[in-house]
C-alpha cells in the first residue's frame, strides 16, 4: 500500500518507531530518575524536579459550600464557580455545578510587569463575582498558576520563571500568591480570599478523584504535557513534619525528563530541527516528542525532506508548508480522523494541504497520512513509558496489594482532540505495566485544572452547608 515510496517510508517507519524493549528501558529510567529527583541531597542530578505541592488531603464527596478556581494556563484566564450540594442519591459523590468564563490575556499584559499581570486577573475576578452576584460574598479561591514554582506550602508559591509565551519583566523569585492577594486589595470591592496554589496536573488529579476516588495521577498532554501523581510523604525528602503514612501531590515537571540525555538514542534530525529553532533550546526535549505544540512541526519538516528529495509533492516550494510553524497541530489529529474513517476519503488531506500551498496527488495524501501515524504512535508510546514509571512507582507504595489498579485523570487538547491518542496511550500502558502488578485506567478530567483547585480550595476549607444558603 506504501507504492513506489516505500523504502523512505519505510526508513521513516523505522527511525520514529521505538519498540517495546527500549520503551520499557525509557520506563526504567525515569523511575530511577523519579526517586533521585525526591531526595534534596541526589536532586541536581536529575532535572525533573518532583515538586511537593502540599496537598495532602483529597476530595472525598463531603464537601460543600461554593468556591472559586482560578487558571492561568497559557494566554486564557479562566474564572470559576464551583458549587457542591448533598448528592441526590446520598453517594460519596457530590452535585457540583460550575459557572465559568475565560479571559483572553493581552498581548501588552505577556510583555508587562507582574503587577500588571495581577490587576488583570483581579480585574476579571471582579468582572465575574459582578456577574454572579458574588460581590459581597466571603468566597475561597484555589489558584492553579501553570509555571514553574517552589512551594513550602499550599499558599505560598516562589516563582522560578516565566515561561510560554510570557516575557514579564519581573516576579521572579517572588510569591504569586502574594502577586494575587495585592492585587485582589487594590481592587478594593473584592472579598475572594486566596487559600491555596497549584500546578496544572495537580489540578487534574485532584478533579480526577472527584470522578474516581481512585485516581493518583494527573496528567496533561495539551500544548505542553506534565503529570502529577500520589507519593508517600516519607519518600518525600524536603517535606517535613508530616506523619509518614500521609501521601501528598508530587508535581513531576516531567517535560525536563530527557534534559539529561536519556532520550538521545530516539533523538532524530527532525527533532534537534524543532530544538533549535524553540523558544529554549535544549530544554523540554521530553516534550518536544510529545506534545501539541510540536507536533505539527515535526510532521512539516518530514513532509519538507520527502519533498526535498522528491519524494512526495513535485514541486521544491512548499508555500507555508516550508515557514516553521506553517503546519498547524490540529491538521494531524484532523488527517488521522480521515484516515481511520477509511473508505479512501481523502479531502481533509488536501484541502488541509491547500491551505498550506501544497497540490496533492493521491500517493502524496497516503504518504502524509503515514507520517501524521508515525510522528503520533511515537508521541503516544514516549508518553505510555512515562505513565508507566509512574505507575510502578505507585505499585512500589503498596507492597501489600498484588494487582493494583489507579486511575489516571487526563486533560489537554492532545488526548482530549487526537482520535488516537488515547486508544494508543492506554494500550501501551497496559503493555509496560503487565509485569508489574499494577494497571492504568484513564479517565478524562475535563476542566481538570480550574476545577481541581477550586476542589483543593473545598478540601481546606470545610465548611458547613449553612454557607450555601447565604448564596
Amino acid at each position: 500500500k506504501m507504492g513506489s515510496f516505500q523504502p523512505h517510508l519505510e526508513k521513516l517507519k523505522k527511525l520514529m518507531h521505538i519498540n517495546d524493549v527500549q520503551l520499557a528501558l525509557i520506563s526504567d529510567r525515569m523511575l530511577q530518575d523519579m526517586s533521585i529527583g525526591l531526595q534534596k541531597s541526589t536532586k541536581s542530578n536529575v532535572r525533573m524536579e518532583m515538586l511537593p505541592s502540599y496537598v495532602d488531603s483529597l476530595p472525598d464527596g463531603s464537601e460543600r459550600g461554593a468556591y472559586i478556581g482560578l487558571d492561568l494556563g497559557g494566554t486564557n484566564l479562566r474564572v470559576l464557580l464551583l458549587t457542591l450540594t448533598d448528592s441526590i442519591d446520598g453517594g460519596a459523590k457530590f452535585d457540583a455545578t460550575i459557572k465559568s468564563e475565560s479571559y483572553k490575556v493581552p498581548n501588552e499584559k505577556l510583555e508587562g510587569t507582574s503587577a500588571e499581570l495581577f490587576d488583570f486577573i483581579a480585574a476579571n475576578m471582579v468582572d465575574f463575582a459582578i456577574k454572579n452576584g458574588l460581590e459581597e460574598k466571603m468566597l475561597p479561591v484555589g489558584f492553579t498558576f501553570s509555571f514553574p514554582f517552589d512551594q513550602d506550602r499550599i499558599d505560598h508559591a516562589i516563582l522560578k520563571q516565566w515561561t510560554k509565551a510570557y516575557n514579564i519583566k519581573d516576579g521572579v523569585g517572588e510569591d504569586v500568591v502574594q502577586m494575587l492577594r495585592d492585587a485582589i486589595a487594590r481592587q478594593g470591592s473584592l472579598k475572594f480570599e486566596v487559600v491555596a496554589v497549584c500546578n496544572d496536573t495537580v489540578g487534574t488529579l485532584v478533579s480526577g478523584v472527584s470522578e474516581d476516588q481512585n485516581c493518583q495521577i494527573g496528567l496533561i498532554v495539551g500544548t505542553g504535557t506534565n503529570a502529577a501523581y500520589l507519593e508517600k510523604v516519607s519518600n518525600i525528602e524536603s517535606v517535613n513534619g508530616y506523619k509518614d503514612d500521609r501521601f501528598m501531590c508530587v508535581d513531576m515537571e516531567w517535560e525536563y525528563f530527557a534534559d539529561t540525555g536519556a532520550l538521545n538514542h530516539f533523538v532524530t534530525e527532525f527533532d534537534k530541527q524543532v530544538d533549535a529553532t524553540s523558544p529554549m533550546p535544549g530544554e523540554f526535549i521530553f516534550e518536544k516528542m510529545i506534545s501539541g505544540m510540536y507536533l505539527g512541526e515535526i510532521v512539516r519538516l518530514i513532509l519538507c525532506q520527502l519533498a526535498s528529495v522528491g519524494n512526495i509533492f513535485n514541486e521544491k516550494c512548499l508555500g507555508d508548508l516550508g515557514t516553521t510553524g506553517g503546519f498547524d497541530s490540529r491538521y494531524v489529529s484532523d488527517i488521522t480522523e480521515e484516515a481511520i474513517a477509511g473508505h479512501g476519503e481523502t479531502n481533509v488531506v488536501k484541502s488541509i494541504l491547500a491551505s498550506v500551498g501544497v497540490k496533492a496527488s493521491q500517493g502524496d495524501v497516503h504518504t502524509v497520512q503515514l507520517v501524521c501515524e508515525f510522528v503520533s504512535i511515537r508521541a503516544a508510546h514516549l508518553c505510555a513509558a512515562g505513565i508507566s514509571a509512574v505507575a510502578r512507582k505507585i505499585k512500589a507504595n503498596h507492597p501489600e496489594k498484588n494487582d493494583l489498579v489507579v486511575t489516571a485523570g487526563v486533560d489537554g487538547s492532545v488526548y482530549a482532540g487526537h482520535p488516537t491518542f488515547d486508544t494508543l496511550l492506554e494500550d501501551k500502558t497496559d503493555e509496560l505495566c503487565r509485569n508489574h502488578g499494577v494497571k492504568v485506567q484513564f479517565i478524562r478530567a475535563k476542566d481538570g485544572s480550574g476545577k481541581g483547585a477550586a476542589l483543593i480550595a473545598a478540601v481546606l476549607t470545610k465548611v458547613s452547608t449553612l454557607v450555601l444558603t447565604t448564596l
